[in-house]
């Protein structure tokens, strides 16, 4: 990673002030994670971590659970533009799904150790935009582009986050941008890359952390689990997104214990705009109910449930206000799903470009 790589860690938050080391290190750990440094790829917020997946944690035995295989694993066509009908929002309410949730959070359980890791395999799709920037001495900015890309992940990450971790990453056929045409560039991660997620000694405020060892220290009662989603400078002018937001961070790419699982549910069914909508698909085709709520960028973004045994399957952000997100109305522009949990005893020692396993300095 080099610092032209930082730099579009900056202007994703141009405000914000320069970064002190420990937050180089902990933007060059996202970039490997997000693995496209050329162009900046949309997330719900993670602050310091690029990662992506889908939202469940389940178990069985000791250290393993699989959860529905995907139906459609191969690629799409090209310049397949992901458009769905827009939902109906139903009378069931939201705290009534997530209340639901929260009693098949306590069925499934994972105890690992602070010196093992948390297996996650998903597989994703999320934005990618490119351009805009000042070209030269004219004063002209590149072309903008957009495109949706697709990936399948598998990611070992510790489990009191002291360890470093690992990644796989297997790129699937990308789609266009709803409304927009696809860039050459798109199909310009192919194969399967492997990964090492150094943790470079990086601090990060005790509010912001997902490692499972944080957050089964978290509140069991929704009421402390509602004040800890609001606890802190979590970015955006929303409050409640960024709550919303929050609560996916806890649920994406790691593991919430059974007690926190649930106060979380219970919480995000109190944050005002949440709502539920009929149906929603996972990134693995399995349909499920919606709960999510309309941001400021335009996009709705839903956790979707099982609609029998209301686990969790994944997340979607789909656009509701075209003026705002640059794309038609019902254009699915985020889509992910978690497809097993488990635990490891090591982390895959992958090596970077320069052939070790470390990006700090």
């Amino acid at each position: 990673m080099n610092h032209d790589e930082i730099r579009l860690m900056a202007d994703i938050r141009p405000d914000a002030p320069p970064y002190e080391q420990e937050a180089k290190a902990a933007a060059r750990r996202g970039l490997v994670a997000a693995a496209r440094p050329k162009t900046v790829k949309a997330i719900w917020r993670r602050p310091y971590s690029m990662v992506l997946a889908g939202a469940l944690a389940v178990a069985v035995g000791a250290t393993a659970v699989t959860l529905a295989q995907s139906p459609g694993t191969g690629t799409s066509g090209k310049a397949e533009e992901a458009v769905v009908t827009m939902p109906k929002i139903v009378n069931m309410s939201a705290s009534e799904v997530l209340d639901r949730a929260a009693k098949a959070a306590s069925r499934t359980d994972l105890t690992p150790r602070n010196d093992q890791f948390i297996k996650v395999e998903s597989q994703t799709m999320y934005g990618s935009f490119g351009g805009g920037a000042v070209v030269g001495e004219t004063g002209e900015n590149s072309e903008q582009t957009r495109y949706l890309y697709r990936t399948k992940r598998v990611i070992w990450q510790s489990a009191d986050g002291t360890r470093d971790g690992a990644l796989t990453i297997q790129y699937l056929e990308p789609k266009a941008y709803p409304g927009w045409p696809i860039p050459e560039q798109a199909y310009e991660d192919t194969g399967t890359a492997e990964l090492p997620l150094p943790t470079c000694g990086t601090k990060i405020p005790d509010y912001m952390r997902t490692d499972y060892a944080s957050l089964k220290n978290l509140p069991s009662d929704a009421d402390g689990m509602r004040a800890h989603l609001y606890t802190g400078d979590r970015g955006g002018s929303s409050k409640d997104g960024a709550a919303f937001t929050a609560a996916g961070d806890m649920l994406r790419e790691t593991y919430m214990p059974p007690a926190q699982r649930a106060a979380l549910f219970k919480a995000v069914g109190t944050i005002p705009g949440v709502d539920v909508i009929e149906t929603a698909e996972d990134a693995a085709g399995r349909k499920g109910i919606g709960v999510g709520r309309a941001g400021l960028d335009g996009v709705r973004q839903d956790l979707i449930f099982d609609p029998k045994t209301y686990e969790l399957l994944g997340e979607r952000g789909i656009v509701v206000d075209e003026s705002v997100a640059k794309s038609p109305v019902g254009s699915l522009v985020a889509s992910t799903a978690q497809l097993s949990v488990t635990v490891a005893d090591e982390a895959p020692a992958f090596k970077d470009k320069d052939g070790t396993t470390s990006s700090c300095g």
